[in-house]
């Protein structure tokens, strides 16, 4: 990561912005979705679709929001969340070093903590550490964590809004501190570091955003500081654990791979994991609540969670955008992208793609499910808390729908400024 004192760094983050802002008044739906403005992001999606299977962005990306392109894309080894310079050997200095043109600045990827989260891992390093959960976050090692559920999200609702029974925001007051749980329990984070733990992941929200969208200067700062405390915690779980391993995932991990990849995916499951989790249970909350006859059938038979969880990944996924890097020279749907051009899955888009789903603007748990819902693709970093997120949403439903039955919304859904991957909610107001 390049280092850069508070102006300079302030500099680049406002280049990054201005320049979003110009692209985003030609009229290209996708530069539009990035600079997220308030624009409707379904038309865009739409938009975006219209424009054909690959098309060239003015914000120089190759774009797609079709279904089959979209997972071609992700299945494909020639593409990566990795940029290919990444890995390249540093140049030798030949002579004086030159100073770089005012124009010049450097990428989202190089100025900001992406690397310390393992959100610019490879596909090869992903798919390993992937293996390496599958037996720690499987169905039957996150079941285990069911009665911790339920008791964390009852104790979050009994605190909210003051315990009164009124009017409480969803998100803050229970998504949040109840994500945080579950993935501090998992970690295996001990009860004095509770607080700042779930500190460190507030402090972190909008990470994922930032990989697309350049966040504000004090954003910035903030994320970066959250990044780095959280893989000093981490660190020092891992001495302790060294030290007295125990029934945890990062015992586990270190008995498999080595200190500083445990850090990295643990930092990468508690920062991204909380928020993919909460913003995937707040979103499948505010579908229901929005059609009240699918909030009471879930309270009647719990079991439809996991559809509405999965409905819920296709119609409102938390991960709205992936940008992916070609590793070489390739084609895609008939289209040449070079070796280090972005090709942008634009999934929540693609995920309503009528080509495949019938109906694609209407939220039906009950569907026929003709294909996977692309947002946790295999081989990418988000892909590692997805077990996390779904079983997180899931219980966390059954337990909402068994203690808040009447639950019903109090107000207007916020989401997040510049939120072009995540579109998280910030506020979810209730009233029970």
């Amino acid at each position: 990561m390049v280092t850069m004192n508070e102006s300079e760094l302030g500099r680049v983050l406002l280049t990054h912005r201005g320049v979003q802002w110009i692209i985003g008044t030609k009229d290209d739906p996708y530069a539009l979705l990035v600079r997220a403005a308030g624009d409707d992001p379904h038309r865009l999606g739409e938009l975006i679709r219209e424009r054909g299977p690959l098309y060239r962005s003015s914000a120089e990306a190759w774009v797609t929001a079709h279904h089959e392109i979209a997972a071609a894309a992700l299945a494909d080894p020639r593409l990566s969340v990795r940029h290919p310079d990444a890995d390249a050997p540093a140049a030798q200095d030949e002579g004086e070093q030159r100073e770089p043109m005012p124009w010049e600045v450097p990428a989202l990827r190089e100025i900001l903590p992406f690397e310390g989260a393992f959100l610019t891992a490879g596909r090869a390093d992903c798919e390993r550490v992937r293996d390496l959960l599958e037996p720690l976050l499987g169905a039957k090692a996150l079941e285990r964590l069911r009665p911790v559920a339920e008791r964390e999200l009852r104790g979050a609702l009994a605190g909210a809004g003051g315990g009164a029974g009124g009017g409480f925001d969803l998100r803050t007051e229970v998504a949040d501190p109840f994500a945080a749980a579950i993935v501090r329990e998992l970690l295996g984070v001990p009860e004095e570091d509770h607080d700042r733990f779930a500190a460190l992941c507030r402090g972190a929200a909008g990470l994922l955003d930032a990989t697309v969208c350049s966040p504000h200067l004090r954003t910035a700062r903030e994320l970066i500081a959250s990044v780095e405390g959280m893989r000093s915690l981490i660190a020092g779980l891992i001495a302790q654990r060294r030290e007295e391993p125990g029934d945890d995932l990062v015992s586990a991990l270190l008995a498999a791979t080595h200190e500083d990849e445990v850090r990295s995916v643990c930092t990468l499951l508690a920062l991204v994991g909380t928020e993919l989790s909460a913003t995937l249970f707040c979103d499948a909350v505010a579908e229901l609540l929005d059609r009240p006859a699918q909030w009471r059938a879930l309270c009647e038979d719990p079991g439809l969670a996991a559809a509405v969880v999965e409905e819920t990944l296709r119609h409102a996924p938390p991960v709205r955008l992936v940008p992916l890097y070609a590793l070489e020279d390739l084609e895609l749907a008939g289209t040449p992208v070079p070796a280090g051009g972005q090709v942008v899955v634009a999934v929540e888009a693609a995920g309503r793609d009528s080509a495949v789903h019938a109906e694609p603007a209407a939220f039906d748990p009950a569907r026929e499910r003709t294909a996977e819902p692309l947002v946790f693709a295999g081989g990418l970093p988000t892909s590692l808390p997805a077990p996390t997120a779904r079983f997180l949403a899931e219980a966390g439903l059954r337990a909402l729908a068994a203690e808040a039955p009447g639950l019903r919304p109090a107000g207007p859904v916020l989401r997040r400024l510049r939120s072009g991957v995540t579109g998280a909610v910030i506020e979810l107001p209730v009233a029970r």
